[in-house]
């Protein structure tokens, strides 16, 4: 059947594409940090154009102004991502983000060891 084929093309393709993107997104210090960047700019953008909405988490995290967060936090390569970030990006693109905590709290204290889910989006 010939709609079964150029599906099957279709799939084989997008795996393909899939699997090269995978590939170049994560070689260190080419493609994937002008991307890093790129989110970076992208979320700082999405902080500063509603900043009422993210001044309370900011001030949590002790930054009194938006566009110093973004300064510090946000723009600059090498720092780690948080959820006021993640958030951010999440809701710039649209998109349900889902993150679990597997830090073995529960393991330690004899808990059930449950995964803690953070839902952005």
């Amino acid at each position: 059947d010939s709609n079964n084929d150029s599906e099957d093309d279709g799939t084989e393709l997008l795996e393909h594409t899939l699997a090269q993107l995978h590939t170049r997104l994560n070689e260190e210090n080419a493609c994937s940090d002008y991307c890093t960047w790129f989110m970076r700019v992208i979320t700082s953008a999405q902080i500063k154009s509603n900043p009422n909405h993210y001044l309370p988490f900011l001030m949590a995290e002790n930054y009194g102004d938006v566009p110093t967060f973004c300064a510090c936090e946000v723009e600059p390569m090498g720092k780690e991502c948080g959820m006021v970030q993640v958030s951010a990006l999440a809701e710039c693109f649209g998109v349900r983000v889902v993150i679990e905590y597997m830090d073995g709290r529960g393991l330690v204290d004899g808990k059930d060891g449950k995964v803690v889910h953070h839902v952005f989006g």
